[in-house]
């Protein structure tokens, strides 16, 4: 025999309702409160990981995830061009960047090198625009299936011994700045 929750009368060790308050003997709350408590502490303890921020400015040889997409560049090249007919202005040279875009996400992406943008030591912005005449493959625009990657050349006409270079990606429009930058050695 056990007695009812509500009244207190004797009542059978296997009754669900009670036979004289007719009120159901249910420790279900209790389990649920012991339940959401277990819960509370497992997030408490497990839980106290704070979020990293995004970092913003990597080295040239480090590679960035953003959205599940990796950016890296693989190689800094700066030439005087590669024949008589394309040179860089004189005191300049051209500095050839090749990226690696690789799409991790499970969603197609688009790229464009237009994303991309070069600051120089002056505080001068510009977007890619020099063509060496290389047989390099440029980077272009399209779109980046899940799982795909994409590998291309940008170049910029820069001061010869800028050791102030940074290359800046723009991945959203409508964002205040630029989204991350690669410092380049």
């Amino acid at each position: 025999m056990k007695k009812c929750k509500h009244c207190q009368s004797e009542i059978d060790e296997k009754a669900k309702i009670c036979p004289h308050c007719k009120k159901k003997q249910s420790h279900i709350v209790r389990w649920v409160l012991l339940g959401v408590l277990i819960l509370m502490m497992v997030s408490c303890v497990m839980g106290g990981e704070e979020e990293v921020p995004f970092q913003k400015d990597y080295s040239q040889n480090e590679v960035v995830t953003y959205e599940n997409v990796k950016y890296s560049i693989l190689k800094v090249e700066k030439t005087q061009g590669s024949n008589e007919y394309i040179k860089p202005d004189e005191g300049n040279e051209y500095v050839k960047v090749t990226i690696r875009i690789e799409n991790n996400s499970d969603e197609k992406i688009s790229y464009n090198a237009l994303d991309w943008q070069m600051v120089n030591a002056d505080g001068v912005e510009d977007a890619w625009g020099t063509y060496s005449g290389d047989e390099d493959k440029e980077l272009s625009s399209g779109d980046l299936d899940a799982g795909g990657k994409v590998e291309g050349v940008l170049v910029w006409e820069q001061k010869i011994g800028d050791d102030n270079l940074r290359l800046r990606y723009y991945g959203n429009i409508f964002d205040d700045g630029y989204t991350f930058q690669f410092k380049l050695d």
